[in-house]
């Protein structure tokens, strides 16, 4: 392939342009963003929310919690509802230990003032409302009980993990976990006796609905038989029978049929 000299002008001349372009470019003049803060820094911040003042004192008075506060009675300390545990028990000799908050099995936060809520009320709400997302709701998830509230309960089978998971162990609520208050034997024996009532029920209603099915499959048999008897020349399909008035086939008066003949009575 020969290349003219004109054809090599032009690519050159492309070439210049393209090279000219490029070292005039100074980029756009746009101002990227910048995060100052990080996102996570925006949201309330968890030592600040839950943070212990004493009453009547002014906000720089705040302390982590109340096991950090002196003076504090036992009786006071965790909103009355824990104790407090150290957690650095090999702390610098002149410095307090590190302590926080041991709350009640019903109460939740660094200062035990959050109520939770029930695994027994999620467990019956999982169990007989499951299906319509009615556990969902309580625990504070309303997204999510809508969505199983329209597929019914996942057509079932997200009904059943949700009985397994909300009866087995505290699940997590909106904020914090559920109170373990429900027994582990007392969820096993509600859930075998409720689904073994419900396998009985099933089945006790398929016998059921057998027996409805045989009992019509024989009255239309029956209706069948009878309307072939009131049919025209019945007689010559049935076998032997009874003829009420006129002579029969064959011996006595007003019977006729198979076997052996019986001869006329005699006058």
């Amino acid at each position: 392939m020969t290349v003219t000299k004109a054809q090599l002008m032009k690519w050159f001349a492309v070439l210049a342009v393209v090279a000219s372009l490029a070292m005039t470019l100074c980029g756009c003049d746009l101002e990227v963003p910048k995060h100052h803060v990080g996102n996570w820094r925006k949201n309330p911040n968890y030592l600040v929310k839950f943070q212990y003042l004493e009453k009547g004192k002014e906000i720089t008075a705040a302390q982590l919690n109340s096991c950090m506060a002196k003076d504090v009675p036992a009786t006071l300390q965790c909103s009355g509802r824990g104790y407090c545990k150290e957690w650095n028990r090999n702390a610098a000799v002149g410095t307090q230990p590190l302590s926080f908050c041991v709350c009640d099995r019903d109460w939740a936060d660094p200062e035990c003032r959050t109520r939770r809520k029930s695994q027994i009320t999620a467990f019956l709400f999982s169990l007989f409302g499951g299906f319509l997302g009615a556990d969902y709701f309580y625990l504070g998830f309303p997204l999510w009980a809508s969505v199983k509230l329209v597929t019914l309960g996942g057509f079932g089978f997200w009904w059943l993990v949700d009985i397994v998971r909300t009866g087995a162990g505290p699940v997590y609520a909106y904020d914090f976990r559920v109170s373990n208050e429900l027994p582990h034997w007392v969820y096993v024996i509600s859930t075998v006796t409720l689904f073994a009532m419900v396998g009985f029920l099933i089945s006790l209603e398929s016998y059921l609905s057998y027996r409805r099915q045989k009992r019509d499959d024989v009255m239309k048999l029956q209706q069948s038989e009878e309307s072939r008897r009131l049919a025209p020349g019945a007689e010559e399909l049935d076998g032997p029978q009874y003829y009420a008035g006129g002579p029969g086939r064959g011996g006595f008066n007003g019977f006729g049929g198979y076997g052996s003949v019986l001869g006329r009575p005699m006058q």
